[in-house]
């Protein structure tokens, strides 16, 4: 009898000694499944992995999302992906749950996401200054700067920011990245490739970067490069328009003329109203050296214009099988069509990598900016570059006269006489 008693008691006191261990990993499962996901994610924006980063935080919210630290990493995750209103639903977060209140790290990340989205004048002594007490956040400092100058067309403060960071640390891939971005923009594209190229060697994950190498490779002529980072592409998304508009490109070029055929066939099947690959075919067929055929070229090119007509080369090829059909007045036509769309691409090139550069604070530039905008069919931007002029002169009346126009278009007459009004003054 006391042996079963003895028995009974060691048997309970195991089971309840069960009970505690499971309810102990019970409660703290949760709590370590979220501290592995913040450290996921820390590591990832150390290796400027945002939307990694995010996916991190995501499932770390689950547990730890009345944490202001955990918000405040997802604002910066999501300001480094370039996702500014998300960034600042984050901040205002983190903000709430820290206590209403600014605290030094959430003043600090919100100058940060205003440089970003390009107000860099407005916080710029302060991020300086803090990039100066604490070398740590310095590396933070540029980028939102760098990534504040190119939204703005500042390329020549851009790139001093750019190169005063690789001078200290000349292996950073974001600091590569972006400078690599600034010589594209300032047709320096040559340059950019390498700087692309140099950071696939230190991170060969970074596909974004890929995908940038890739389009200067085809900007260059380099079509057998190209095709190599293409395909990689193309293997996790076969019928993706835009990776098989691109390569389809390529194997044109490189004589491989069936596989451009059903690459490009396929992904139309797919999305039959994609204007790139729409181009891309009339492409094709036009300059096909054994059957060229300008007239089935010519119904994939209208379809192109009409869908993207600003697209300088399917504008230009329509000229071309026009021409080649002998339809004389139709050609000419579309040439002065053609040329027009070819003039305003120019015209923004030079605004974006010249002229902006060297005179960022002038208004007309600014209005210039915004009116190419609203002419080539991105009436949001060109409103907020119109409202920069104004910004930098109240009284710049053309950018009164082109916003109360838009206005009017739009149906917001109060807006539209405001604008007509102001323009009106002397």
């Amino acid at each position: 009898m006391a042996r079963r008693r003895l028995f009974t008691f060691l048997t309970r006191r195991r089971a309840f000694r069960s009970a505690c261990v499971l309810l102990v990993l019970g409660l703290a499962m949760p709590q370590l499944w979220a501290w592995y996901h913040l450290r996921s994610a820390s590591a990832a924006l150390a290796k400027h992995h945002p939307d990694e980063a995010r996916a991190a935080l995501a499932s770390c919210e689950r547990v730890w999302g009345g944490r202001a630290s955990v918000h405040l990493l997802a604002a910066r995750a999501a300001r480094q992906a370039g996702d500014i209103p998300a960034a600042a639903t984050e901040l205002r977060t983190a903000q709430r749950l820290a206590g209403g209140g600014a605290t030094d790290a959430t003043a600090f990340e919100w100058a940060l996401l205003q440089a970003s989205a390009g107000n860099v004048r407005e916080v710029e002594e302060f991020l300086q200054k803090r990039a100066e007490q604490n070398p740590t956040a310095a590396p933070l400092v540029w980028e939102a700067q760098a990534v504040g100058y190119l939204r703005a067309y500042r390329t020549v403060d851009a790139m001093a920011c750019l190169n005063h960071w690789l001078k200290r640390q000349p292996d950073d891939v974001r600091a590569l990245e972006l400078r690599g971005e600034t010589y594209v923009i300032g047709k320096g594209v040559t340059r950019g490739a390498d700087d692309y190229r140099r950071v696939l060697e230190l991170d060969p994950t970074r596909s974004a970067t890929r995908w940038k190498l890739a389009e200067c490779l085809l900007a260059l002529g380099s079509y057998d490069e190209a095709a190599t980072h293409l395909e990689q592409f193309s293997e996790a998304k076969p019928t993706d328009p835009v990776v098989a508009s691109r390569l389809a490109r390529c194997y044109h070029v490189l004589g491989r003329r069936p596989e451009a055929r059903a690459l490009i066939d396929a992904a139309l099947r797919a999305h039959p109203n994609d204007a790139g690959c729409l181009r891309t075919r009339g492409q094709l067929t036009l300059t096909d050296p054994d059957r060229p055929r300008p007239a089935e070229a010519e119904a994939d090119l209208r379809r192109a214009v009409e869908l993207r007509p600003e697209d300088y080369l399917a504008q230009n090829l329509l000229f071309s099988a026009l021409q080649q059909q002998g339809k004389v007045e139709e050609a000419k036509a579309q040439l002065a069509i053609s040329e027009s769309v070819r003039d305003r691409a120019e015209r923004f090139g030079e605004l974006s990598s010249r002229k902006l550069a060297e005179s960022p604070l002038d208004p007309e530039l600014h209005f210039q900016m915004g009116k190419l905008l609203m002419q080539t069919g991105r009436p949001d931007v060109g409103v907020q570059w119109l409202l920069t002029a104004l910004a930098l002169d109240p009284d710049h009346k053309a950018s009164h006269l082109e916003l109360a126009a838009y206005y009017e278009r739009t149906g917001d007459k109060p807006r539209a006489e405001e604008h007509r009004a102001a323009a009106a003054k002397k």
